[in-house]
């Protein structure tokens, strides 16, 4: 019986666990990296250089999650070079991207590389 008001009480605390976090931002740019066949690929390596040399901006590396996706969280209204690179393919790469400056709630820029194999395909039968 008293076990039974414990977890009676326990459950009717307005307060039993801490709040969550706030939202965060959501990313300015998304990058996804994905193969010849148009499947993500997890784990390539994606490099945002901005384009202007300044103290604020610095360059960015990041990899792909399991759906092929780098997020990145940079100011707007600049210029960046982005690379992509995973082994056993080409590296891709823009040489200048314009990241506008968002207005109101801001929805991130999307990019998507399509990797291309490095050396001539080899089949196996």
């Amino acid at each position: 019986m008293w076990m039974f008001l414990f977890l009676f009480f326990m459950q009717a605390n307005p307060n039993p666990c801490q709040a969550p976090p706030g939202q965060t931002q959501p990313p300015s740019l998304i990058v996804q990296v994905v193969d010849p066949g148009w499947l993500p690929i997890p784990g390539a390596e994606v490099t945002l250089k901005p384009l202007r040399e300044e103290a604020q901006l610095k360059s960015n590396r990041a990899e792909t999650d399991k759906d092929g996706y780098a997020k990145f969280f940079v100011p707007g209204d600049a210029d960046y070079a982005i690379e992509a690179r995973w082994y056993g393919f080409r590296r891709e790469s823009l040489k200048s991207v314009h990241l506008f400056k968002a207005a109101g709630s801001s929805s991130p820029a999307y990019i998507q590389f399509r990797l291309r194999l490095s050396g001539p395909g080899t089949t196996v039968y």
